[in-house]
C-alpha cells in the first residue's frame, strides 16, 4: 500500500511539473508580469472564485449598474489597469491616492485588491449621512484628506479615490460615491471601478 501511494504521489508531482512547464505566461499586459505586487494566476486552467459564479442575484438590490451612474456628475469609470496603476502609486508612497473597498467586512475577508483600504458603504451612504452627518465628515477628514474649516469642507488636499465593490451588479460603491458627491467631494477626485472584485478575480489578479 505504501509503495502504491508513493508511485501515485510521484506521478502527481510529475504531472504538476509538466503542467507548470507547458503553461503559457499570463501577463497583465504584454511584457508586464507584475506591478506593485499584483500579478495574474499563472495556471492556465484556473477558474473564477466560486463566490462570483452566481449569475442571478435578485434585482433589486443587485441590479446592473450603468457605465456612468452618477450623471450629470462626471465621475470617471475606470478599468483594472487604472486601479493597478493607482495601487502602484500607493505602493510608492503617494499620499494623494486611495483605493477604497466599499464592501462590508465579511466580503473583504474573502479577498480584496492589494493596497486598498476598507470603508464599508454602511458608513458612507445616504442613510449614514441622514443618521450621523458628523461621523461622515470625521471619516472624510481622518481618511480622505478633507479639511473641516469651522463647518466648511475644504477639498484642496482631498485624495483621489478609486472606489469598488463586488462588480457590475453591486450598488455598494455607487452608494458611497453618491454620498461623497452630496457632500461636495470633487467629481475629478472620484473614480468608479465598475468591474469590482468580480472582474478582478475573473482575470486571476492578486488579492490580499
Amino acid at each position: 500500500m505504501k509503495l502504491k501511494t508513493l508511485v501515485i504521489s510521484a506521478a502527481s508531482v510529475a504531472f504538476l511539473a509538466s503542467t507548470v512547464v507547458s503553461a503559457k505566461p499570463v501577463g497583465i499586459v504584454k511584457g508586464v508580469m507584475e506591478i506593485a505586487g499584483i500579478s495574474r494566476n499563472q495556471n492556465n486552467k484556473a477558474t473564477i472564485d466560486p463566490a462570483f459564479t452566481k449569475t442571478s442575484r435578485p434585482c433589486p438590490p443587485f441590479c446592473i449598474q450603468p457605465t456612468h451612474p452618477f450623471a450629470p456628475a462626471t465621475v470617471e469609470t475606470v478599468t483594472e489597469l487604472d486601479v493597478i496603476h493607482a495601487a502602484l502609486d500607493v505602493a510608492n508612497g503617494y499620499k494623494s491616492v486611495l483605493i477604497v473597498d466599499a464592501r462590508t467586512p465579511g466580503w473583504v475577508k474573502k479577498g480584496t485588491i492589494p493596497h486598498s483600504i476598507n470603508v464599508p458603504f454602511t458608513k458612507l451612504n445616504s442613510k449614514a449621512l441622514a443618521k450621523d452627518p458628523i461621523a461622515v465628515v470625521e471619516l472624510m477628514v481622518d481618511t480622505f484628506g478633507v479639511k473641516d474649516m469651522d463647518g466648511v469642507l475644504n477639498y484642496d488636499n482631498a485624495k483621489t479615490l478609486y472606489l469598488f465593490c463586488n462588480g457590475s451588479w453591486c450598488g455598494q460603491s455607487p452608494a458611497s460615491i453618491k454620498a461623497l458627491l452630496t457632500m461636495g467631494y470633487p467629481e475629478s477626485k472620484i473614480k468608479y471601478y465598475r468591474g469590482g472584485m468580480n472582474a478582478w478575480k475573473s482575470l486571476g489578479l492578486t488579492t490580499k
